[in-house]
């Protein structure tokens, strides 16, 4: 390799040195981005490693405020997905609704069934009637997200998203 470059003119032999120079930097300027990466992906695991951590510390407190919560519920106006489902079709009604997929989170104590109802081109009005339905039922079925916009097509009409959640009691917390 060394014969090579020496039996090069001078022009070649800078040539070659500018284009060995800008790979170098290039590989250098890739590295140093792929580092930074890195070093941010770790800092964020360490952050949400300690966010578990305290979590975790406080499992006897969490512990003891979801069996306060369980026990002042009563179990018959809890609901399961498919009541769930129909409340939340019942309180819609006359409005233009979108209901997404249902999902269930499971405990120990309770299920948590929540559902993604999408209304378009809907008053005010009736989206407050909608809110105050729903919230006329917590704790047992309520809003964990919202989002409204107004229809630009259409004045003095919205389109709002809301994330709405419903509370089952668990089966061994049923027969208490």
């Amino acid at each position: 390799m060394k014969k090579f470059f020496n039996e090069r003119l001078l022009r070649e032999r800078l040539l070659m040195l500018v284009f060995v120079a800008i790979g170098a930097v290039w590989w250098g300027s890739e590295l140093i981005t792929r580092v930074r990466g890195n070093v941010q992906a770790w800092s964020s695991l360490q952050a949400d490693a300690e966010v578990q951590r305290l979590w975790l510390s406080q499992e006897a407190t969490v512990t003891q405020r979801t069996a306060e919560v369980a026990s002042r519920l009563d179990t018959g106006k809890t609901m399961n997905a498919a009541q769930a489902f129909a409340e939340v079709n019942r309180l819609a009604q006359g409005l233009s609704v979108e209901m997404g997929a249902q999902r269930t989170d499971r405990t120990d104590t309770f299920s948590l069934h929540s559902l993604q109802v999408t209304f378009r081109r809907v008053d005010m009005a009736g989206l407050l009637r909608f809110y105050e339905g729903v919230m006329s039922r917590a704790p047992y079925v309520g809003i964990d997200q919202c989002t409204i916009s107004a229809d630009r097509a259409t004045p003095g009409m919205v389109n709002a998203v809301f994330r709405v959640y419903a509370v089952e009691a668990a089966k061994s917390e049923a027969g208490k």
